[in-house]
């Protein structure tokens, strides 16, 4: 009995001693519920590790995959009031058919109000041009695609200014919803 209980702890030690280092890590549970048309098609969990990660927009695309085209960050002071070009090779010929444009928008607080991004229809590089708009707390509320109207998401935060539930359309029409 006694060699038991020994053996027990020896295996119960290292596993206490390795849950105290992973102690930083929290796990974040989010309830997917997915539409086909418009309605309900199934529900499911997806279970995610993170460490000290803000449960913002660029969580969502990392650990969701969406919204996928998303600028490198949405504010800038230094770009108040601008429109701002960045082409893929800024020493090419500025066309459309090669040499793609990203353009960027900024309000009078710097905030992104609107991102495009010229691509072709032709081949794989879509072209898209997402609209913002910002809460009465400055925190992204809706991103609207407005080329073909064909994508939008809603996010809603709690008091801390995490998202807690972001909502995918598609064509209007809700396509996935997902609860933290």
């Amino acid at each position: 009995m006694q060699h038991t209980m020994r053996y027990l702890l020896m295996a119960i030690i290292p596993f206490l001693a390795v849950h105290a280092v992973a102690q930083t890590e929290t796990v974040k549970i989010f309830k997917k519920t997915e539409y086909s048309n418009g309605n309900f098609y199934r529900q499911s969990y997806d279970t995610i590790k993170v460490a000290q990660e803000p449960v913002d927009i660029y969580f969502f695309k990392k650990h969701f995959n969406f919204p996928y085209d998303l600028p490198g960050k949405f504010t800038d002071e230094a770009l108040k009031n601008r429109t701002v070009s960045v082409w893929r090779n800024p020493n090419g010929k500025k066309e459309d058919k090669g040499n793609w444009e990203n353009t960027y928008t900024y309000d009078r607080l710097g905030r992104v109000t609107n991102y495009t991004y010229s691509g072709c229809f032709l081949c794989s590089n879509l072209p898209y041009n997402y609209s913002v708009t910002y809460n009465k707390d400055g925190q992204i509320e809706a991103l609207n695609e407005t080329i073909n109207n064909l994508q939008s998401f809603r996010f809603y935060y709690d008091a801390q200014g995490a998202i807690v539930k972001l909502e995918k359309y598609i064509s209007g029409k809700l396509q996935t919803e997902l609860v933290n």
